[in-house]
């Protein structure tokens, strides 16, 4: 049984079995390891068994976290796929066990598993997806509509009624990086939030306290973001 006739990028319950993968293909990366730089050559994607994994772009000489992947998660493949160099940095912040997976392997898995063709189109789709709301969120000007807008999201995402308390577990640095800011002034943010009656955050939860009152507070921000010239 190979990885290149019967693999699946949903590695953490795969029957092919982990360590079978991770012998053939598997590295165990540690904190702080940088596994490739903005602008590098790609000749090879990654899947995280284990750990976390930072991926960072730099924008007016800062350094932005796009997102951080973890478990099952796999990135690299662009590089694979369009022959061009690294769009972003990849940084490991958690000691990680990681699949290494080349070219040629990579193409042939495509070629030869529909169902790995299909889960890497999904992947780039949701990706793609993700990539259009964080610029539809960065466009925002203030902080704190940034804020409201992405808890106000990912809360629709998750099934949040128009009314009442909706709580979700989110961790504060995925919070940050989809907003755009630092996690220091997501701190300030949500004790705003907090003093205001709309959220409580307690450790990797955020209970929106009143979607009601969240809903009107983002279209309010909506309306002055929009109108505020004009005053």
């Amino acid at each position: 049984m190979t990885l290149e006739t019967e693999g699946s990028l949903d590695l953490a319950r795969e029957s092919l079995g982990v360590s079978h993968l991770f012998d053939k293909y598997g590295e165990i990366i540690p904190r702080g390891t940088v596994l490739f730089y903005e602008g590098d050559p790609g000749q090879e994607m990654y899947i995280v068994l284990s750990g976390k994994v930072r991926i960072s772009k730099r924008v007016r000489h800062v350094e932005k976290t796009l997102v951080v992947l973890g478990k099952g998660e796999f990135f690299g493949e662009m590089a694979i796929l369009n022959s061009r160099p690294r769009s972003a940095t990849a940084t490991v912040i958690e000691d990680c066990k990681i699949l290494i997976i080349d070219r040629e392997t990579f193409e042939s898995m495509i070629r030869t598993n529909g169902e790995i063709s299909v889960r890497v189109i999904k992947k780039l789709a949701a990706r793609l997806q993700e990539a259009n709301n964080q610029i539809e969120n960065l466009l925002l000007k203030d902080n704190v509509s940034r804020v409201v807008n992405l808890l106000r999201r990912l809360a629709r995402e998750r099934g949040a009624s128009a009314s009442g308390e909706f709580v979700m577990d989110y961790p504060r640095e995925d919070l940050a990086t989809g907003a755009g800011i630092s996690e220091r002034q997501l701190e300030e943010v949500l004790k705003k939030l907090a003093a205001a009656k709309m959220v409580r955050a307690v450790e990797g939860r955020v209970s929106i306290l009143r979607m009601e009152a969240l809903e009107k507070f983002a279209r309010f921000l909506e309306m002055k973001d929009q109108f505020g010239g004009l005053t």
